[in-house]
């Protein structure tokens, strides 16, 4: 199966989009690292946590009667299966009693448009949702039913756009400290879990077909505690896969499993994710509702999904070669877009690749190093990210661990500008250099004759052509010191072929003892870590996977004696 079918399918899992709509929204992001964008904003989030409360309790031949979920980075669409579901969320819109006591939530605000009910929250109008009703349902009729019973009781409705907000409070002038005031919105604080649930809503009836859904919270001064009852048919076992599911980060909300001892026995099954911020309570339903089993393309794809997430980092069954490669950019810049690209190429052919960023960040503390999948491979292979800092971690232990887990790490250190010597790890096994592979062809010269300029363009030799791009692009890396394994060049994505100057060049600089071990293409600006796990032409996806199967066969040994490497590091450092 292709990887951009592959990924149409898992999202439409998560939200019951349908197939154009989702192909087209999908290639509409930058790339897929994140099938489902999350929230941009608090206000965004905010709305949807408002919205799943809501609706928490609706029933339906779909998860609390939503037939379809487009996620987008601002806004986010509900498509509706009846009428009752909408009558729900109009509980969440603001009005004023007689006794001027304000109902619902204040910053919300209503239209009615021809795509269907539009809702605004927040004084900057950052929250907004869009809820389509069923064809042939008019639900602007609704939404004026609702504000004649509203007026008809002598209230006054506060949803309109032209209803003012409320003044921003006065800053505070006194220095004497104020206690911490309860926020008067529960769900302003850590939105984000919510907004992740409802994104994702098709998942619960996409992992066992017939079952339904409830969500319920409770609103702490930390952030609400969310509830998720599931009732499955009585077929069914009640511990399966939504573990798995949730902790995905790719594709899932990203949740960790509590790691204390979930009571699951015959009558139910209780999970705990995100330090107990969420719990998944499985129940068996009261009579088995019949349910159409999902076809076999789509169960296919499910049961390749949930492989791929199951597939832990350590691997007991099979030995990983464990080879380490250090990408070198001398100017700072460049190398780790190269390693994803070459991860992700080498994750699509079937091996387990790692990035392994290093750096002096002193925000991370935990004790040990731990990597999250970065890309949906479609179950051949896998790819993950991880850091780890120079302050809190110990580089040689984690590199020492990762061995036995990955076919290739790639090492990218962040500090060669500051300290270009400290930029070379003697843990790699290899280290190639990733620069600009435009050669020159031409220079010019500059000389003043009887009080005038003269300017003129010469043509350089190959030869020429590469001492001249030594000098300028690895004027910083001491190649004639310290051995290299040679050179990954960036190429412009229409020119994937080099012509015979090109070629010359590159025996040249083999000459030097910097040979040319393989060609990418430069990234788009717009979209810098687009990979060959992306929407990207064929062409050039099998270009990149071209170069990085040539890379991987002209790296060295794993585990190779770095003694000489740090002998011709420690002569350098006494020159």
């Amino acid at each position: 199966m292709l990887i951009e079918h592959y990924i149409v399918d898992v999202r439409r899992q998560f939200t019951g989009e349908s197939l154009t709509g989702a192909r087209r929204r999908l290639h509409e992001l930058r790339d897929w690292s994140k099938p489902l964008p999350a929230a941009n904003s608090g206000d965004q989030a905010r709305l949807e946590g408002h919205l799943l409360q809501a609706l928490g309790t609706g029933r339906g031949r779909n998860p609390l009667g939503v037939t379809e979920v487009v996620p987008g980075t601002d806004h986010l669409v509900l498509r509706l299966e009846s009428v009752d579901t909408f009558a729900q969320l109009l509980l969440l819109l603001p009005y004023r009693d007689r006794r001027r006591s304000r109902h619902g939530i204040l910053d919300l605000r209503v239209s009615a448009s021809r795509r269907g009910i539009e809702l605004v929250l927040g004084r900057s109008g950052s929250g907004r949702a869009l809820i389509v009703g069923p064809q042939g349902c008019d639900l602007t009729t609704v939404l004026d039913d609702h504000r004649k019973v509203i007026e008809s009781r002598q209230y006054l409705p506060l949803w309109t756009k032209d209803t003012p907000h409320d003044p921003m409070p006065r800053p505070v002038t006194s220095r004497r400290p104020r206690p911490k005031a309860r926020p008067t919105d529960p769900y302003a604080v850590r939105p984000e879990l919510a907004s992740a649930l409802l994104r994702r809503l098709h998942l619960w009836n996409s992992l066992v077909a017939g079952s339904s859904v409830t969500f319920t919270s409770q609103s702490l001064d930390s952030g609400p505690l969310w509830t998720v009852e599931r009732c499955v048919p009585h077929h069914r076992p009640l511990h399966d896969d939504i573990a798995t599911a949730l902790a995905d980060p790719v594709a899932g909300p990203g949740l960790p499993l509590d790691a204390t001892d979930h009571p699951c026995d015959q009558q139910q099954c209780v999970q705990s994710f995100d330090s107990g911020r969420l719990t998944v309570r499985t129940i068996r339903g009261e009579n088995d509702r019949p349910a159409r089993p999902a076809s076999r393309a789509r169960a296919h794809v499910r049961s390749t999904f949930l492989r791929e997430a199951k597939q832990s980092p350590i691997a007991h069954d099979q030995t990983r070669a464990g080879h380490v490669l250090q990408l070198i950019a001398p100017w700072g810049e460049g190398h780790a877009g190269a390693a994803e690209q070459l991860a992700a190429a080498w994750a699509r052919e079937g091996l387990h690749t790692l990035v392994l960023s290093t750096g002096s960040s002193r925000e991370t503390r935990n004790t040990a190093v731990s990597w999250r999948r970065a890309r949906l491979t479609g179950g051949r292979g896998a790819m993950f990210k991880a850091y780890s800092s120079l302050i809190h971690h110990d580089l040689e232990a984690d590199i020492a661990r990762a061995r036995g887990v990955f076919d290739h790490i790639i090492l990218v250190k962040q500090n060669w500008t500051d300290t270009p010597l400290l930029g070379f790890s003697p843990l790699a096994d290899d280290h190639l250099i990733v620069a600009g592979g435009q050669f020159p062809r031409t220079t010019k010269t500059t000389t003043v004759r009887a009080g005038e300029l003269r300017r003129r363009t010469l043509p350089l030799t190959p030869t020429e052509s590469a001492v001249a791009w030594l000098h300028h692009r690895l004027g910083r890396v001491p190649f004639s010191d310290v051995p290299m394994t040679g050179l990954l060049l960036w190429c412009e994505r229409d020119e994937s072929c080099t012509d015979g100057f090109d070629t010359e060049v590159d025996a040249e600089l083999a000459r030097h003892g910097m040979p040319v071990l393989g060609r990418l293409p430069q990234p788009p600006r717009f979209s810098p870590d687009r990979t060959v796990l992306d929407h990207v032409p064929d062409d050039q996806r099998e270009f990149v996977l071209q170069q990085a199967n040539q890379v991987r066969q002209s790296l060295g040994p794993a585990h190779a004696n770095a003694t000489a490497f740090r002998t011709a590091l420690r002569e350098y450092a006494d020159l």
